[in-house]
C-alpha cells in the first residue's frame, strides 16, 4: 500500500532496531482505520503524497531531533490535502529535544504546522556514540519500560484522535541547532568507523537489515557505501555481534527488541 486509498490517519514511520515500530505498530491499533508507510521505502520515490488529512510520523531521536531520512523525506513529502499533522518520537536521552521546532521548520514552506508532538522515552540502544552507554536493562526491566511508553501511548492516541492541537511553536536552542546541522552534514560518512572482525561469517543480515542499502558484501564482508543513516541496525543485529564502530562497540552488548522480528526491519525498505 502506498496511501493509494483514503483512510482516517496515516503513520509514515522509520526505525533503526525495533523501538519506533514497535510504538507504530501499537499506535496503528490504537488508532483503527490506519495505515503504516515505511519511510525507507518511500523516500527511494521522486514524488510521495499524502492521501490523509490526518498524517503522522513516528521516529526515534538522533542528535536532539530527527534522523536524516525523516528530514529528507518529509522536505519531499506533498502534505497539501493534510489538515492535522502529528508526531511521536522514542528517544533514550534528555526530554528537552528540538522535534518540533525540527518539523515546524520543514513544514513552515508547505504552509502547515506541527499540531502535536510527543516523546517516548524508552531507552538508548546508541552504543557507537554514546561512550558510557551499557550495560542495557535487563530483559525484565526493558519490558517494564516498553509497557510503561505503552501506557503513556495511550494517552497520547485519545489526543490524536480527537484533534487536539498544542503549541509546537518553540524557540530552537542555538547550541542544539549547530549541533544537529553538524549531524545531517556528517551521517552519511559517519560509517567510515564501522568494521566487522574475525567473527564475521558473512551471513548478509547486515545487508539485509539496513534501511538504505549501504551495506554491501565483498568476499562476504560488509563494505559500507557512505549514505549512512547511524541506525545501529547492523551492529545491533549482527548475530556474530562482529560489527563494530572503533572501539567503542567491543565487549558491549547488544539490543534485540523484544517485539520486533528482524523480517519486520527488513521488510521496512518494501512496501
Amino acid at each position: 500500500m502506498r496511501g493509494d486509498k483514503m483512510v482516517k490517519t496515516i503513520i509514515y514511520y522509520f526505525s533503526g532496531t525495533g523501538n519506533s515500530l514497535h510504538i507504530a505498530k501499537c499506535l496503528k491499533e490504537i488508532l483503527g482505520e490506519c495505515e503504516l508507510l515505511p519511510i525507507a521505502s518511500l523516500i527511494k520515490e521522486s514524488n510521495v503524497k499524502t492521501t490523509s488529512e490526518k498524517v503522522g510520523f513516528v521516529f526515534p531521536v538522533y542528535t536532539w531531533a530527527l534522523p536524516k531520512i525523516v528530514y529528507e523525506f518529509i522536505e519531499k513529502l506533498d502534505m497539501s490535502i493534510a489538515k492535522y499533522i502529528f508526531a511521536v518520537a522514542t528517544m533514550g536521552g534528555f526530554s528537552n529535544q528540538a522535534v518540533p521546532q525540527t518539523i515546524n521548520m520543514l513544514l513552515e514552506p508547505k504552509g502547515k504546522i506541527l499540531d502535536l508532538s510527543y516523546n517516548i522515552r524508552i531507552f538508548s540502544n546508541n552504543m557507537a556514540l554514546a561512550k558510557h552507554f551499557n550495560p542495557l536493562p535487563s530483559e525484565k526491566k526493558i519490558k517494564k519500560r516498553i509497557k510503561k511508553a505503552e501506557l503513556k501511548l495511550e494517552n497520547i492516541a485519545e489526543l490524536i484522535k480527537n484533534n487536539q492541537k498544542e503549541n509546537t511553536k518553540k524557540k530552537f536552542r542555538s547550541s542544539m541547532k549547530r549541533s544537529y546541522e553538524k549531524f545531517l552534514n556528517q551521517a552519511s560518512n559517519m560509517d567510515e568507523n564501522f568494521y566487522s572482525d574475525d567473527r564475521c561469517n558473512g551471513c548478509g543480515i547486515c545487508e539485509n537489515i539496513c534501511p538504505v542499502d549501504n551495506i554491501k558484501l565483498d568476499n562476504n564482508k560488509p563494505e559500507w557505501q557512505h549514505r549512512c543513516e547511524v541506525c545501529l541496525g547492523c551492529i545491533n543485529y549482527c548475530p556474530q555481534e562482529a560489527i563494530q564502530y572503533g572501539e567503542h562497540t567491543i565487549n558491549r552488548e547488544r539490543f534485540n527488541h523484544p517485539y520486533i522480528k528482524i523480517k519486520e526491519l527488513i521488510n521496512q525498505k518494501v512496501l
